[in-house]
C-alpha cells in the first residue's frame, strides 16, 4: 500500500511475478493516464525592458523536472528547452522572473502532442484567416490558428517609360507592408511615330505596319480627316510668280478655309547672244551651270563662222538665279550668251488642311500669270501617331507604312527608347493591407510606372493545442478563409521518458556513465544511482527525434555487467491494462525491485 500512494491516489494493483529469473512489480490500473514531459515552449508575449536573460519556472501540470533558458535583448525572443520533466499530465505554466523586465508569457506544450506544425505552401486568393484541421495520426486534440497576411502576387507594367541605359531599381511603398521586391527589363521599342507626309485622299484611316530592326510587336494607330485639304495638284505651273505670288481656296459650307504658300521654281525660257564668236566650222555645244537648278538645255545655230541663235529646248528646273551659258567645239571661238529665265509654281505646301470641306475647293494663284491647280482631300493627322504597342527586340529603327483608307502618299518615321517591357516578382513581402505604389529609380531614363496586385496567403501557423496520443504525424488540411493552395506539415517530438533497469551488475564503487545509442535520435542523457549495484537511473535529457528505442550502455564506476532498456513515448495504447514494460508510456519512472544485489 506504501508503494502503491505514490501514483497519486490511483487504484492501482501490485502484483510480484518471476521473469528472467528477477522479482519484479508489476503494476495495473483500470484506466491509462497520459503523464509526458514538456515538448516545447512558445513565446506569447515577448514583454520589454529586459537587460538580461530572465529565468524561466514551470508550475502546475502534475508533473516536475523541466527546465528552460530564455534568449533576451530588450524583449524575450526565444526560450530553449533544457530538460523536458517527467509526470506532466497537462501543459504546465510558464513564468518569468528577473532579467530586468516584465510583461513576457510563453506557452508549453507536451511530448506527445503534435509539437510543431511547418507551413510547406501560402496557397493563395484568402480573404479572410482559414481553419486548420487534423486528421490521421493515431491521435486526437491537436489544434493550430493560421495567420493570413496580404502579400504583392504580381506588378503590372503600366507605362513603360524611356531613355533607360540600364534596368531601373524597382522599389515598393506604402500599403501597410514591407518586404516586397521585383527586378525591371529593359529593352528597345519602339518610342514614338512622326508623320513626315500626310499623303491625300483618305476617306478612312489606313493602317499602320512597322517591318524590320529586328524587333517585333510594335503597332500604332492614325486619325484621317478626310474633310480637310491634303494637298494640291499643279496643272498648269505659270510664269512670273515672284516674291508677291500667293495661293488662296475657296471656304467650305461650313468649317475652316484652307491655306498654303507657293513654292516657286525659276526655268530657262530664253538665251540672247552678246558675242557672235568666229571660226565656226559647225555648231558647238551649249552648256548651263550655277543658278541652283539643273536640266536646261539648248542648241546653237552657226552661219558665216558665228553663232547667230540659240534654241531653248529644255528650260529645266530649281534655278533661283539665271545659270551661266558657255559654248564649247564647233572649230571656232569667243561665243557669249545670258540665258533669261522666269519663277514659276513648282508645289504649294499646305499651312491649315481647314475641314467641313464637302468636295473639293477652288484653288487660284495669284502674283503671276496662268498658274493653276486643283486640290486634294483626305489626309492623316500630323501629330505624331498614337502608339499601342512599343514592341520589343528592335536593334534599329523599323520601317513605317501605310495601307488601305482609300489613300496614298503617308508616310512616318518611328524613333526608338530603351524602356521597361517587363517586371518578375522576387518577393511578395508580408503584411499588406492596401496595394503599395510602385517606384523606378536609377537605369538613366524616366517615366515608368507599374501597379502592384495584392493576394493573400497563409504565412504561419500557431499550434494552440498538440492534442494527445499520436503515434505518427497527422494530415493538416485548410478549409475556408476563400484562398485555395495552402499546405503544412505536423512535427511529432519522440523524445526518451524513461529507463527500465533490466540488470543491476556488481562492483561499482561510484556510479557509471550512461550512454545512449541508436534509435534514430540524439540528445539524451541519463544519470545513474548505485549501492554497488546499480539501483536506478534517472533521465535527466530526454533527447528528440528517436524513432526506437536507444541501446543503453554503462561505464566507469568501477563495476560492470549493469543493462538497462530505454523506453519511448512514441504513442498512448492499451492492452490488458498491463503496464510492466510500458511504465515510459504513462510515465512511471522505475518499477523494478531489486531481489538480488
Amino acid at each position: 500500500p506504501a508503494f502503491a500512494s505514490d501514483f497519486s491516489g490511483a487504484e492501482w494493483t501490485v502484483r510480484a511475478e518471476v521473469r528472467a529469473g528477477e522479482v519484479v512489480l508489476v503494476l495495473e490500473a483500470p484506466e491509462p493516464r497520459r503523464v509526458g514531459g514538456v515538448a516545447s515552449v512558445m513565446v506569447t508575449n515577448p514583454g520589454s525592458g529586459y537587460t538580461s536573460a530572465p529565468t524561466v519556472s514551470f508550475s502546475g501540470g502534475g508533473g516536475s523536472g523541466a527546465a528552460a533558458a530564455a534568449t533576451a535583448a530588450d524583449v524575450v525572443t526565444s526560450v530553449t528547452l533544457t530538460a523536458p520533466g517527467s509526470g506532466y499530465t497537462s501543459a504546465p505554466a510558464v513564468s518569468f522572473s528577473g532579467g530586468g523586465g516584465s510583461g513576457a508569457a510563453a506557452t508549453a506544450t507536451a511530448v506527445d502532442a503534435v509539437a510543431s506544425v511547418m507551413l510547406t505552401t501560402p496557397g493563395s486568393g484568402y480573404t479572410s484567416t482559414p481553419t486548420v484541421a487534423f486528421s490521421g495520426g493515431g491521435g486526437s486534440g491537436a489544434a493550430a490558428t493560421a495567420t493570413a497576411a496580404d502579400a504583392v502576387a504580381s506588378v503590372a507594367v503600366t507605362t513603360a517609360g524611356s531613355g533607360y541605359t540600364s534596368a531601373p531599381t524597382v522599389a515598393f511603398s506604402g500599403g501597410g507592408g514591407s518586404g516586397a521586391a521585383a527586378t525591371a527589363t529593359a529593352a528597345d521599342v519602339v518610342a514614338s511615330v512622326t508623320p513626315t507626309a500626310g499623303g491625300s485622299g483618305y476617306t478612312s484611316a489606313p493602317t499602320v505596319s512597322f517591318s524590320g530592326g529586328g524587333g517585333s510587336g510594335a503597332a500604332a494607330s492614325v486619325i484621317a480627316i478626310p474633310d480637310a485639304v491634303a494637298a494640291v495638284t499643279i496643272t498648269n505651273e505659270g510664269y512670273g510668280y515672284g516674291s508677291s505670288a500667293a495661293v488662296t481656296f475657296s471656304a467650305p459650307p461650313s468649317g475652316t478655309t484652307a491655306t498654303g504658300t507657293i513654292n516657286v521654281y525659276a526655268r530657262v525660257v530664253d538665251v540672247d547672244m552678246s558675242t557672235h564668236g568666229s571660226g565656226y566650222t559647225s555648231a558647238p555645244t551649249v552648256s548651263f551651270s550655277g543658278g541652283g537648278g539643273s536640266g536646261a538645255a539648248a542648241t546653237a545655230t552657226v552661219a558665216g563662222g558665228q553663232v547667230t541663235h540659240v534654241t531653248v529646248n529644255n528650260g529645266g528646273s530649281g534655278y533661283t538665279s539665271n545659270p551661266a551659258v558657255s559654248f564649247s567645239g564647233g572649230g571656232g571661238t569667243g561665243a557669249t550668251a545670258t540665258a533669261h529665265g522666269t519663277l514659276r509654281i513648282q508645289s504649294v505646301t499646305i499651312t491649315t488642311p481647314g475641314g467641313g470641306y464637302t468636295s473639293a475647293p477652288t484653288v487660284t494663284f495669284s502674283g503671276g500669270s496662268d498658274g493653276a491647280g486643283t486640290a486634294v482631300l483626305g489626309r492623316i493627322e500630323s501629330s505624331p501617331l498614337t502608339l499601342t504597342a512599343g514592341g520589343s527586340g528592335y536593334t534599329s529603327a523599323p520601317t513605317v507604312a501605310f495601307s488601305g483608307g482609300g489613300g496614298s502618299g503617308a508616310a512616318a518615321t518611328a524613333t526608338l527608347t530603351d524602356a521597361i517591357t517587363s517586371l518578375t516578382l522576387t518577393a511578395g513581402g508580408s503584411g499588406y493591407t492596401s496595394a503599395p505604389t510602385v517606384a523606378f529609380s536609377g537605369g538613366g531614363g524616366s517615366g515608368a510606372a507599374a501597379t502592384a496586385t495584392l493576394v493573400d496567403t497563409v504565412t504561419s501557423l500557431m499550434l494552440t493545442a498538440g492534442g494527445i496520443g499520436y503515434t505518427s504525424a497527422p494530415t493538416v488540411a485548410f478549409s475556408g478563409g476563400g484562398g485555395t493552395g495552402a499546405a503544412a506539415t505536423a512535427t511529432l517530438v519522440d523524445t526518451v521518458t524513461s529507463l527500465l533497469l533490466t540488470a543491476g551488475g556488481s562492483g561499482y564503487t561510484s556510479a557509471p556513465t550512461v550512454a545512449f545509442s541508436g534509435g534514430g535520435g540524439s540528445g539524451a542523457t541519463a544519470a545513474a544511482t548505485m549501492v554497488d549495484t546499480v539501483t536506478a537511473v534517472t533521465i535527466t535529457d530526454r533527447g528528440r527525434g528517436y524513432t526506437s528505442a536507444p541501446t543503453v550502455t554503462f561505464t566507469g564506476g568501477g563495476g560492470s555487467g549493469a543493462t538497462g532498456e530505454a523506453r519511448l513515448r512514441l504513442g498512448y495504447t492499451q492492452s490488458d491494462n498491463l503496464y510492466w514494460g510500458r511504465q515510459a508510456l504513462y510515465g512511471k519512472e522505475l518499477l523494478v525491485e531489486i531481489v538480488d544485489d
